[in-house]
This record gives C-alpha cells, sequence and structure tokens, in this order.
C-alpha cells in the first residue's frame, strides 16, 4: 500500500514525502530543505532511492564505504542508492542544504553525467548551489494534491538535473573533458558537414556539435589521420566533381554550389586534388 504525501513545513525543516510516482524512467520520491543544528547526525538505513544534496551553508561530514568526506558550502552530494552511510553536521558551523530524491530507470546515468556516483559521491558545484533552491521550493510550494502539480513536480526535478549536468558539463569542457567519445563528435561533425558543407566554416562545426575547434582538430588527425579544414575541403570537391560528371552546370556555377565564390580558386583546390582541372576532368567524364 503506497504511503499518502505528506508535506511538512516547521522551524529549520520543510519537505514533501512520499510522492506519488509519476512514471518509471525518472520519479521524485521527496525532497526538502533544513537548517540542521550543531551536530545533527543521521544514520541512514540502505535507502531505496538516490538522495541528491545541495549545501547551501555551514559544514559538515559525509561517511560512505567508511570513507570520510569533508563537506562544505557548495558542494553536492549522494547518498547512493542501495549503500548504508552516515552524515553529522558541524558542532560550530552547521550545514543548510536542500535535498531532493528521486529514483527510476535513468537516475543512475543522470547522476554519471554529473560525477556523482556510490564511488564519487561528493563534487563541488560548478554554480553556486542557491541556484538550485526556487526550483526546490518550487516543489514545495506544488504539494496540494492535483494532476497538474504531479507534473510539475517532475518537470522541476528534471530540471533541477538538467542545471546540475549542464554546470558540470560545462567545467569539464573547459578542462578539454567532454560527454561523449571522439567516434560520437565526429560522427556528429560528419553529418554537420554533409548538410552544411557549402557555407560553413571549422569554427562553425565545432560550435554546432559543442566542442572547441583545437579539441575538434586533436579528434579528427587522430582518429582519421586528417584535420577538419582538409576534411571539408575534400567533401566540398567530392560534390563538385559528382556535379561534374553528372551535370551541365557550368563550372562557375558547379564552385558556388559548393562554396566558392571565386572558380579560379575553385579550379586550382579542385586540380590539386584530382590532378586536372574541372574542365578537362568533365572531358575525361564525358
Amino acid at each position: 500500500m503506497n504511503k499518502q504525501t505528506t508535506y511538512k513545513n516547521v522551524v529549520g525543516l520543510r519537505c514533501l514525502r512520499n510522492i506519488k510516482k509519476q512514471t518509471n524512467d525518472l520519479y521524485l520520491v521527496h525532497c526538502g530543505q533544513q537548517k540542521c543544528p550543531p551536530g545533527y547526525t543521521y544514520d541512514h538505513k540502505i535507502p531505496n532511492e538516490h538522495h541528491l544534496h545541495f549545501v547551501l551553508d555551514g559544514k559538515g561530514v559525509l561517511i560512505v564505504h567508511n570513507k570520510v568526506h569533508h563537506i562544505k558550502k557548495d558542494d553536492i552530494f549522494i547518498i547512493p542508492k542501495g549503500v548504508p552511510i552516515q552524515y553529522f553536521a558541524d558542532s560550530e558551523d552547521p550545514w543548510e542544504y536542500i535535498w531532493v530524491t528521486f529514483d527510476g530507470t535513468v537516475a543512475s546515468n543522470y547522476l554519471s553525467y554529473a560525477g556523482l556516483s556510490d564511488s564519487n559521491p561528493v563534487i563541488t558545484s560548478a554554480i553556486p548551489t542557491k541556484v538550485y533552491l526556487p526550483l526546490v521550493q518550487k516543489i514545495l510550494d506544488a504539494n496540494e494534491l492535483t494532476y497538474a502539480n504531479e507534473i510539475k513536480r517532475v518537470g522541476y526535478l528534471f530540471e533541477i538535473l538538467g542545471i546540475l549536468i549542464e554546470a558540470q558539463s560545462a567545467l569539464n569542457r573547459n578542462k578539454n573533458q567532454y560527454d561523449y567519445s571522439s567516434d560520437a563528435y565526429i560522427d556528429y561533425a560528419m553529418q554537420y558537414i554533409s548538410l552544411n558543407y557549402d557555407h560553413i566554416k571549422v569554427s562553425d562545426i565545432a560550435k554546432y556539435i559543442g566542442i572547441n575547434r583545437s579539441y575538434l582538430t586533436h579528434i579528427f588527425k587522430k582518429n582519421l589521420n586528417i584535420s577538419p579544414q582538409k576534411y571539408l575541403l575534400n567533401y566540398r570537391l567530392k560534390k563538385a566533381a559528382e556535379l561534374i560528371r553528372t551535370t551541365n552546370m557550368s563550372i562557375q556555377d558547379i564552385a558556388v554550389k559548393v562554396g566558392y565564390e571565386n572558380p579560379l580558386t575553385f579550379s586550382k583546390m579542385f586540380k590539386q586534388v584530382y590532378g586536372v582541372s574541372p574542365k578537362h576532368y568533365r572531358y575525361q567524364n564525358s
């Protein structure tokens, strides 16, 4: 039998518990905001869900797998699903935090995208943790039992996780650490080139897929043994060669169509790759 959703608002603690399950992919169980008294200690039984905490102020200690983590303002920590833990507030500067507790088939994946797991339960937030406070408060404000509130609450949960993953990913990108494998970025770049080759630059490719130009160049050279600039050039000329063989378009029109305003520049680049001028290439393939 499901427990009834309860809302509590007392001095130092505001929370919403036993929230009705919304979806199997990701669903909210409870959330809240708490200003702990000095030395406040909590021993969790083995949790059935993920408990994500954002420290707004103060200090405390988290113990996971017998490892002690000293936590401060603007740190984020999880109480991992299925892992017994203990945590307590500092005796002189006790912490205040907000939390969201959730589960679902994608919950572990979303946490891992932010760099959180049972082996790495603490990270320093890339942005002030107070950014998340209004979203938790919106969940708490949506405490009345309505269909609209059920949708709003899970929407706010997605927004919290979206901001978290985006912020931590941006921090990693500054260290040239990206979300996806180099193969995935190359595939995405090649698809973008195939659709936009006639008017783009390498910087446009990098910006579109969300990595910097130097990293794009690095992975192209490492994986394809060619720079993205050379790949783009070859792709344009390959399309030009196809048009020369299969259409009656003028060489000048073909040059413009593949991204060259100056037909002389086009002819020069074409000859460098194919060994003959565009006109001669057409004659050879007529």
